[in-house]
C-alpha cells in the first residue's frame, strides 16, 4: 500500500483504496474540497480566461492559478477582487475561505492541479457509453457512498453529485489502466 503525505491526490485516493488504508478523515475531505474548488474555476473566469488558467493548488488559504502569459497573470490581478468573491461563493460552504490569488505564469506548461497529478496534461478523450459500460465491484461502489454520506459538509444533491463524479471518475481510471 502506497504511503500517503500531505497532498495525497484524488487520483491517489481513487487507486489505492483509500477507504482502507491509513490517511485521515480529514486530508481525503481536503482533497475532496480542494477538487471541488478547482471544478468551479472556469465559472469564476469566463469562457475569456478558462483556456488561458488553470488552478493547481490552495495553501494557506491562498489559491495558486498559472497562466499562460504574464499578460493573462497581470490583466486576472485587476479582477482579483471580484474573482476572490466569487471563488469564496463556491469554496465557503466548503469551509475554505480563500484570501488571495496568486497568478503564476511561468509553470502553465508543468502545472498540474495537486488534486489530479496526471502523468501528462494532455485530456484523455473517453466517450460516455465506453465508461457507462463499465462495471465496478459492489464492495468498491457501496464503500465510495458510505465516504460520501459522511461527508456532512454537503448536502444531499451535492453528494449525489460527487458520488456519480468520483463513480465516473474511478470507470475512467479502470479504462485507462487497461490501455497502460
Amino acid at each position: 500500500m502506497k504511503r500517503f503525505n500531505k497532498t495525497a491526490t484524488l487520483k491517489d485516493l481513487l487507486e489505492e483504496s483509500v477507504f482502507n488504508s491509513s490517511i485521515s478523515k480529514n486530508k481525503m475531505n481536503n482533497v475532496i474540497k480542494h477538487s471541488t474548488i478547482f471544478s468551479f474555476w472556469n465559472s469564476v473566469v469566463g469562457l475569456k480566461f478558462s483556456n488561458h488558467t488553470k488552478p493547481y493548488a490552495i495553501k494557506a488559504n491562498k489559491l495558486y492559478v498559472s497562466t499562460k502569459s504574464p499578460v493573462v497573470a497581470q490583466e486576472l490581478s485587476l479582477y482579483k477582487l471580484k474573482l476572490l468573491n466569487k471563488i469564496n461563493s463556491y469554496s465557503k460552504p466548503l469551509g475554505i475561505e480563500i484570501n488571495d490569488i496568486i497568478f503564476n505564469y511561468k509553470n502553465y506548461n508543468s502545472s498540474v492541479p495537486e488534486t489530479l497529478n496526471q502523468k501528462e496534461d494532455i485530456p484523455v478523450e473517453l466517450k460516455e457509453k465506453e465508461i457507462d459500460n463499465v462495471n465496478l465491484d459492489e464492495k468498491v461502489i457501496e464503500q465510495f457512498k458510505q465516504k460520501v454520506e459522511k461527508m456532512h459538509f454537503l448536502n444531499e444533491a451535492q453528494k449525489e453529485n460527487l458520488l456519480s463524479k468520483i463513480l465516473k471518475t474511478k470507470k475512467a481510471h479502470t479504462i485507462q489502466k487497461k490501455e497502460d
